[in-house]
């Protein structure tokens, strides 16, 4: 089965044209083709925007329509995006030409390899999906698509506009990604705006109500958890407040993309644009909105909704309701959010906040810090019940020290401290500012510690890494070398997929364990000259070959002492664990 790779920071996306064989009852795309608007794009036009995109450095392009497998184009496209180096070609496609042999052998021959589908499915059963589209047989063309990208080990995803007209059958969605190994679906609310020239009744008449769609999501998405646990779905512009227990399935916006679209019989844009700044324009939220756990997060709602459906709906949820709501911590990321955001403001003891990522849907949370000495930091938060704990716990998240360099194990700990004890004051008090002495029992009986239930400790740190509890007589070259390889621990394993597992005096060396891919193992030996020289030598267990020598490499590079600069202040602070 194909693997989709990481996501580039910036996509491209070009639409060939509006030409489409549907007439979906949301798409301009259709409209425009049926009144004879639509005309294809000249090829020169088209690679033209590619030569752009490729000179900004970007690797992943989506062509889409229209329908583009009927563009004239379409394969001198493909095959022009190639000879330009796009690493990956994903068809945003109907399926209206996957039936047709002749059709994906030569698309398969041009660039097999390279691609990814993304299937226009709207509606999870053949009535809704034709209803939807006014193609009768589009469904079964879809089906046989599906069966034969399947073969030829294709990946395959699915998008789906959310409209009155199909949404009820997303409740069959389970049954489908079970049957098909379609690696991810991203469901849209339909936009008013993009639905082409249609009076407002129309327009009120496709847009489902949403408290009545977070009804059919939520058993969507309980019945994606017995039938597909962990698949990879996604709602795109449904407000949060309306679904709040899954919000972490929920977003407003996505990557940087280059989007470069139809705007005319046989024209493109002139200028690229960012598709998810546009889609923020029509878009409202209320004054109440801004108490509302999501409120960062979230764009509002539709303006048309609003006038034709009120606003009533659309209440403000609480941190505390949405922790009460969802004791499993799905929506992990949204429950410390004010958390994170507040460590931006915080300076202390040298650190600053550099650089911040998350993940809703994988439920981690990532944190680079700077000291002004030039050391840095990376922190993870993780759920309350994350496998194997973290250096520091608190009622609500876990954290974890996965690399540091530059500082002391002492200055880590100073770092890791600090922010716990922040973000816990502000878990409890609501407080987007520094940790408040003094304060009374706090939420559900706890004491005035914020929640705070283990806190980082130099001896933690070290246990939780596998260094050595007692390490008075191994050489300090030593220590330090192994202090260098716990300080590149992550959790994936940053030494080229190994983690340390432990180490054991022996002498003034040590033993040191590794663990790495697919259950393999290896052993080092650390011994010291008289002269104070470190050598080692290897006991390698079971594994791939290659792996074990790219450990052996990397592990040789931490043991070398860094090249520092004579009378370096952080050199000069390098201590021993506790």
């Amino acid at each position: 089965m194909a693997r989709l790779a990481m996501e580039p920071n910036e996509r491209f996306e070009i639409q060939l044209s509006h030409v489409c064989n549907n007439r979906c009852v949301f798409c301009v795309s259709g409209q425009m083709t049926e009144l004879r608007m639509a005309k294809p794009t000249p090829l020169d036009d088209v690679k033209a925007k590619f030569d752009e995109a490729r000179k900004r450095g970007i690797t992943k392009a989506t062509i889409m329509g229209g329908e583009p497998t009927i563009h004239p184009t379409f394969f001198p496209t493909v095959e022009y995006a190639i000879e330009l180096g796009f690493s990956t070609i994903v068809i945003f496609t109907n399926g209206v030409r996957l039936d047709k042999q002749a059709f994906v052998d030569r698309i398969m021959e041009i660039g097999k390899d390279k691609l990814q589908w993304r299937i226009s499915i709207q509606g999870w059963d053949r009535e809704t999906h034709d209803f939807t589209t006014k193609k009768p047989g589009a469904f079964d063309r879809i089906i046989a698509g599906l069966e034969t990208l399947t073969e030829l080990g294709q990946y395959i995803s699915c998008n789906m506009c959310v409209v009155e007209q199909n949404y009820r059958s997303l409740v069959k969605l389970p049954d489908m990604v079970s049957k098909y190994p379609i690696q991810q679906v991203h469901l849209d609310m339909v936009r008013p705006r993009d639905s082409g020239v249609r009076t407002e009744d129309y327009l009120d008449g496709i847009m489902p109500d949403y408290a009545d769609l977070g009804r059919v999501m939520r058993q969507m998405f309980e019945g994606l958890d017995a039938k597909a646990p962990g698949f990879n779905i996604n709602v795109g512009n449904l407000p949060f407040c309306q679904l709040p227990d899954w919000a972490h399935r929920i977003h407003h916006g996505g990557n940087k993309t280059y989007t470069v679209s139809a705007e005319g019989p046989g024209k493109l844009s002139v200028v690229a644009w960012d598709k998810y700044e546009d889609k923020r324009s029509d878009k409202l939220k209320l004054d109440s909105c801004g108490s509302c756990v999501f409120e960062r997060r979230c764009d509002g709602f539709f303006g048309l909704y609003a006038k034709r459906r009120g606003t009533e709906q659309f209440l403000p949820v609480s941190r505390e309701k949405l922790r009460r709501s969802d004791p499993e911590q799905r929506t992990f990321i949204h429950q410390i959010d004010a958390a994170l955001v507040a460590m931006v403001r915080e300076r202390f003891a040298g650190w600053h906040l550099h650089s911040a990522n998350d993940s809703e849907f994988d439920r981690w949370a990532r944190q680079t810090w700077a000291h002004e000495d030039g050391g840095r930091a990376q922190l993870t938060f993780l759920p309350r019940d994350a496998p194997g704990g973290g250096d520091a716990e608190h009622r609500d998240f876990v954290a974890r020290v996965d690399t540091w360099t530059g500082v002391d194990e002492s200055q880590v700990i100073e770092l890791l401290g600090g922010v716990v004890e922040r973000m816990a004051a502000v878990l409890t008090t609501g407080l987007a500012t520094g940790l408040v002495t003094g304060l009374a029992t706090g939420l559900d009986g706890e004491s005035p510690n914020h929640g705070i239930r283990v806190a980082p400790t130099t001896a933690r740190l070290a246990q939780r890494r596998g260094l050595p509890d007692h390490t008075a007589n191994i050489a300090p070259a030593i220590m330090a070398g192994l202090r260098r390889i716990a300080g590149h621990r992550s959790e994936h394993g940053s030494i080229v997929g190994w983690q340390l597992h432990s180490s054991e005096p022996r002498g003034r060396g040590a033993a040191v364990r590794f663990t790495g891919p697919n259950n393999a193992s290896s052993t080092l030996q650390l011994l010291v000259s008289d002269a104070g020289k470190v050598s080692g030598k290897w006991a390698f267990g079971p594994g791939d070959e290659q792996a074990k020598r790219k450990l052996a490499l990397a592990i040789t590079q931490l043991l070398r002492p860094p090249t520092r600069a004579p009378g370096s202040a952080v050199g000069a602070r390098r201590g021993a664990l506790s």
